[in-house]
């Protein structure tokens, strides 16, 4: 009995998850090898200090990455020309994450447009055979290839997905497509699921590091509340030290200090003069010299 694949489409959504399926990344460029394994290109990728993604408050490392066409998902009831699969390992246990991305033949470019082709174009002239193993002298970046954008949630038993609409494809060129159905045969396997939900505010943006989790329990229900939490700041609304240090403020001091000093030598000029008019005018001081204030 063959196992059917699930059908990532609009129209097979159980549910929305944008408040429990909470998902960021921050990833970091890397260089990487390619094999050839016949029916798929699989790449490294480069170890981070901090563990580039956090889903369902976990947080994940990048284990591998492959290539394949045509896609191993089903898109609105058809397969897409290829798929880049990136496979995540949880640092505390669990389900590996499998972030996924379909390509669209297109003349469109894009960032992952450039970096998907130079990647096909080196394999297939360094490593054109099943077993080949090429260096691809290049250095990428996930953040250029997973989109910022909406994306399909579902899970089996040994895996959780996260799947990307067909508009979010990556665009390659027919000749890119050809190029890669030249080096690597279609193989199918198999995607089951039961349950599809959508988050419909694309992944999150997150800092990575110490004091930071995001707290997600993906269920059926969507009245289930989250809790997301980030690096907790100071809760003051102003940086009184960097306001103390910045321009602005002395320009502001010196001001307040002429001002004052204007203030207290018109006070004084003024208590002098009503001293030298209440003498006698017997006294040979003309007081008038000694208002600044007189019309001339």
């Amino acid at each position: 009995m063959s196992v059917q694949s699930i059908n990532i489409s609009s129209s097979n959504i159980k549910g929305n998850c944008q408040a429990k399926c909470a998902f960021g990344f921050k990833y970091q460029e890397s260089s990487s090898t390619a094999k050839n394994n016949g029916v798929l290109i699989n790449l490294t990728y480069d170890n981070q200090n901090n563990a580039p993604v956090v889903y369902n408050s976990a947080k994940y490392t990048v284990d591998n990455i492959v290539i394949t066409s045509p896609s191993i998902h089903i898109f609105n009831n058809n397969t897409a020309p290829g798929e880049i699969i990136v496979t995540h390992t949880p640092q505390k246990g669990g389900n590996p994450l499998k972030v996924c991305v379909p390509f669209k033949t297109s003349s469109e470019t894009s960032k992952a447009t450039n970096i998907i082709t130079d990647i096909i174009e080196k394999v297939s002239t360094n490593a054109p055979s099943q077993g080949d193993i090429t260096n691809l002298n290049m250095s990428y970046n996930l953040q250029d290839i997973i989109p910022k954008k909406p994306f399909f949630v579902y899970n089996d038993p040994q895996n959780d997905w996260i799947v990307y609409d067909e508009m979010e494809s990556i665009p390659l060129s027919s000749t890119t497509i050809e190029t890669l159905q030249k080096i690597i045969k279609p193989f199918s396997i198999p995607t089951p699921g039961v349950n599809l939900y959508y988050n419909s505010n694309g992944p999150v943006g997150i800092s990575i590091g110490d004091g930071i989790y995001i707290s997600c329990q993906p269920t059926g229900s969507s009245t289930e509340e989250i809790e997301v939490e980030y690096e907790k700041k100071s809760t003051s609304a102003i940086d009184v030290s960097g306001l103390v240090k910045s321009n602005g403020f002395k320009i502001f001091i010196l001001i307040l200090i002429g001002c004052l000093a204007f203030v207290l030598l018109f006070f004084g000029l003024n208590s002098l003069y009503k001293y030298i008019s209440s003498n006698d005018d017997s006294n040979s001081i003309n007081v008038n010299k000694f208002n600044p204030f007189r019309k001339k």
